[in-house]
């Protein structure tokens, strides 16, 4: 989609309503729902931000694609359709191939803190991870992880062996897609906010992903069985991205305030996909919605033996379906992120203490950036 802002700017009613607002309301783009935890921490952002500038930076915050779908935020926020907002790296791989080569880090570490802190880390220290996104006039901040996934699936039966997975549709994306179709299955790629149709219209058998959908995206609705495979999470996007000229046109001191902000939205989002997800579940089945059922020695045995035979060919994909010349350099550059997030999540006190996980951030990654410096060039 080449004209994304021209297109919104002429026919987006919401961005029409949003003009009419002061030219001080500038625009946060959630393509999630509003009960989505990413969504919801950054909304607290917003309101966070206001009260620590004084009202200097306010925010409208658009949420579930109102002003532009999913797989037009990296070039809409570049634009400065919004000056800052979700972009998801999955949906758009061949604009930023080294971010979407990654991804399979998440069979390796999936513990969500660490491999979402993990993220955020690389992106905003490593020169050509971040280099991708400045190149489309945005600024990376922050990170997140989604729970691991699951698979929600409206077949008669659960799907927990491996001989079930055989011409399933199942909603999946890089390389869990990748992972789909090694056990048989057909991935169906589609934003997590058009499952619910795509299930209840039969285009899909199974949804792939974190268990919080079942809630947040009514998928225990139209589906009968949650089986809890613990496939990577998804970790290779920002919690947010900023608009390059809108962060330059900052003060030092307004930048430095939206990396203390960040890093407690980060911490937020942590927290809240783990209660969300855990919750969903537990609603989904006393409602008597949805079953819950434990992957057998079958399908597990056939995934872990994917995982190690080179995580489905993560090299291989990275080098010939996102064409980087070296993926090992990339692997190289990324790991050393992930040994260092892994142990210092381990030394948690309490994963779901907000304060304590917000000073691990802002200690091990946040605290060196400079605000005079970080994506002003």
């Amino acid at each position: 989609m080449k004209h994304v802002k021209r297109a919104l700017l002429c026919g987006g009613i919401a961005l029409a309503v949003a003009s009419t607002a002061s030219a001080e309301t500038y625009r946060f783009s959630s393509w999630n729902a509003p009960t989505e935890p990413t969504t919801q921490a950054n909304d607290q952002f917003i309101k966070d931000l206001e009260a620590a500038t004084n009202g200097d930076i306010t925010f409208q915050h658009f949420t579930g694609g109102a002003i532009m779908p999913p797989k037009s935020h990296l070039q809409g926020i570049g634009d400065g359709v919004a000056q800052i907002g979700q972009t998801t790296v999955g949906y758009t791989p061949s604009d930023l191939p080294i971010n979407a080569s990654i991804a399979g880090f998440g069979f390796i570490e999936p513990d969500p803190i660490a491999i979402g802190a993990a993220y955020a880390d690389w992106i905003m220290h490593d020169p050509a991870a971040q280099a991708e996104w400045h190149g489309h006039n945005v600024i990376p901040m922050a990170g997140f992880s989604t729970p691991e996934y699951s698979l929600m699936c409206n077949t008669a039966e659960p799907v927990t062996e491996l001989e079930h997975m055989k011409g399933l549709k199942v909603r999946a994306y890089g390389l869990i897609g990748a992972l789909v179709t090694d056990l048989g299955g057909v991935p169906v790629g589609m934003p997590a906010s058009e499952a619910y149709q795509a299930l209840q219209t039969g285009a899909l058998d199974c949804a792939s992903l974190s268990a919080n959908w079942l809630r947040d995206g009514n998928l225990q609705e139209v589906s009968n069985s949650t089986t809890l495979t613990r496939w990577t999470p998804a970790f290779n996007s920002p919690q947010m991205t900023i608009n390059k000229d809108w962060w330059m046109g900052l003060t030092d001191e307004q930048r430095g305030i939206i990396f203390e902000l960040a890093a407690r939205t980060q911490a937020r989002a942590h927290i809240m996909y783990a209660e969300s997800a855990s919750s969903a579940l537990a609603n989904a089945l006393e409602t008597g919605q949805t079953v819950e059922v434990e992957p057998a020695d079958s399908l597990q045995n056939a995934v872990q033996a994917w995982i190690d035979n080179g995580v489905g060919d993560m090299t291989g994909i990275a080098r010939d379906t996102y064409k980087i010349e070296n993926p090992q350099a990339v692997f190289d550059s990324f790991e050393p992120y992930v040994t260092k997030w892994g142990a210092l999540v381990d030394g948690l006190n309490d994963r779901n203490d907000e304060e304590e996980l917000t000073k691990l951030l802002m200690d091990n990654m946040f605290n060196d950036l400079e605000p005079s410096s970080y994506g002003m060039n």
